[in-house]
């Protein structure tokens, strides 16, 4: 859950980063792509050129009139186009932007090498003589069996500039972009991701049921309110199961106490039915009397103490009074099934301890036999099964105590609500054979108790399993 929720908050800073990367990337190929149209349009611009000049200075050159071709190149002196006539030997003849006196041997340049092979060249360096980046182009000529070659040239100084200022600003761009992800992935993690760790284990604490957790509420930030907000739901929270566990306790009182004031009269019932059941009579109606009287009260016996266990299992709930000590589970399993044995026989069912762990765990031994007790004696009295297999195991860093019975089983609706207080499946045969509906709900609150719980896996014609299980602390 961390995980994904962190892969949220940083995958918007990673998609700003490949954005910025992606935008400089492509900057840079449309600057490059730009770069390079510019030089093929300047390079058929000096096609043209050349061909123009070649028009014109071929007749000079084949008079040998270099005084006319000289004063040809000073004509073009003001245009941006550059003209140099180069002999064989790399001597410049004629330029038209600056005297040739000043002009060293071209035969090491570039693009006259590239000439005096025959083809023509084109070529972009930094000229020293006009100081700046130039283009080249140069062709071969051959006048009267002399060879020559013809050199145009242009500026791309500007587009120089251009293209590298252009360059630092992509560059600056990427350096700012980069910059400012770095910037919002540490907002994220110091100002986002630390406080909502921080809160969320605040909010854990408190759903785990500690509800004296301080919430953790940063003193600004976009989870100011939301930390308010928790800490307030917090606090009124608190105060709710407060008044709560009062009014629950208050019930549980009431219950136990009008419990007990009905067991006073009640066992006074009970000692006068066991001593008329000791006179002889022979009025039948008086026997059959004494019989319902005797039942029923034995019945609202047992159903007393079992709310005054239910009672009692609440209140520990409530005020964490758990009575605990270190108990082991295979005796407490052999104790209840010794317990058990002989309303088993009675019954012709057999009980079998299938496996017995000799962990130890704390507890509250009394209620944890009472708890596998009631599931024997459920799977004894309504499950209709031969035999009885109990066993306890540790699985997953849980004890699980098991009592599986091979019966007749519940529907699935059935085994949703069996651990409700007062449900009955059968609620005839329950009545018939003394039960009060509270067996099973009371095994839900010693599993509780334990911070377990109690499942059943069962279908019709298949028995039932119930399982508690408990975590090993």
């Amino acid at each position: 859950m961390i995980k994904k929720r962190d892969n949220i908050l940083f995958f918007i800073p990673i998609l700003i980063a490949g954005i910025v990367i992606l935008t400089t990337i492509l900057l840079l190929f449309q600057l490059k792509q730009f770069g390079a149209s510019y030089i093929k349009d300047a390079e058929e611009e000096l096609n043209v050129d050349t061909k123009q000049a070649l028009w014109i200075i071929t007749p000079i050159l084949k008079e040998n009139n270099f005084k006319k071709l000289d004063e040809y190149c000073q004509e073009l002196k003001n245009e941006k186009m550059r003209l140099t006539i180069i002999n064989k030997e790399g001597q410049v003849i004629a330029d038209s932007k600056t005297g040739i006196s000043n002009l060293d041997n071209h035969a090491n340049r570039p693009e006259i090498k590239a000439a005096q092979t025959g083809q023509p060249s084109t070529t972009i360096r930094y000229s020293n003589t006009m100081h700046s980046e130039m283009v080249y182009h140069s062709e071969p000529i051959l006048i009267n069996g002399e060879g020559y070659i013809i050199r145009v040239s242009v500026s791309a100084d500007n587009i120089e500039k251009m293209l590298k200022k252009a360059e630092k600003n992509i560059i600056l761009i990427f350096l700012i972009g980069t910059g400012g992800v770095i910037l919002l992935t540490l907002y994220i993690f110091i100002r986002v991701r630390i406080p909502f760790n921080k809160l969320q284990k605040s909010t854990i604490k408190i759903a785990s049921g500690n509800l004296d957790t301080e919430i953790y509420v940063p003193k600004d930030g976009i989870l100011w309110e939301l930390a308010r907000a928790v800490d307030i739901m917090s606090k009124q929270l608190k105060r709710q199961i407060k008044n709560m566990k009062k009014m629950e306790n208050f019930r549980s009182e009431f219950i136990a106490n009008v419990s007990h004031e009905i067991k006073t009269p009640l066992t006074s019932i009970l000692s006068a039915v066991e001593m008329l059941d000791g006179v002889e009579t022979e009025n039948i109606k008086q026997k059959k009397c004494l019989k319902i009287i005797s039942e029923q009260s034995n019945r609202l016996n047992r159903l007393i103490q079992d709310i005054l266990s239910l009672a009692d299992l609440e209140k520990k709930q409530i005020f964490k009074n758990r009575d605990f000590a270190e108990l082991s589970i295979n005796s407490a399993v052999e104790n209840s099934v010794s317990l058990c044995k002989s309303l088993a026989e009675a019954a012709s069912i057999n009980i079998i301890i299938e496996e017995n762990t000799s962990i130890k765990i704390f507890g509250n031994s009394y209620f944890l036999e009472q708890a596998i007790n009631n599931l024997i004696t459920n799977a004894v009295k309504y499950s209709q099964t031969d035999k009885i297999i109990v066993k306890s195991y540790v699985e997953n860093n849980e004890v699980k105590i098991s009592v599986k019975d091979f019966g007749i089983g519940m529907k699935k609706e059935e085994a949703a609500r069996v651990f409700e207080r007062f449900y009955r499946i059968d609620k005839a045969r329950s009545r018939e054979l003394g039960g009060t509906g509270l067996g099973l709900a009371i095994v839900k609150n010693i599993a509780k108790l334990h911070n377990g719980r109690v499942d059943v896996i069962t279908s019709p014609g298949n028995g039932a399993d119930f399982i508690i299980s408990i975590p090993i602390i």
